[in-house]
């Protein structure tokens, strides 16, 4: 990476055959991304972590 401002440019383009450029993303945007499917992640693993304990409370409860 050269410059902090240059955006990055995905090199694929949507979808086979395409003619239309490709989409352009800037490092904040692609960190701010990841830093949302992090979080998304943590809470899906919550959300499920929860459940699971729930579900042995309530079958092994005498």
């Amino acid at each position: 990476m050269t410059g902090g401002d240059e955006s990055y440019r995905y090199p694929f383009t949507p979808y086979p055959g395409s003619s239309t450029p490709p989409a352009a993303t800037t490092p904040e945007e692609g960190k701010g991304e990841l830093w949302g499917f992090f979080w998304l992640a943590l809470v899906n693993t919550m959300i499920i972590a929860v459940a699971g304990i729930v579900t042995w409370w309530l079958v092994t409860r005498p």
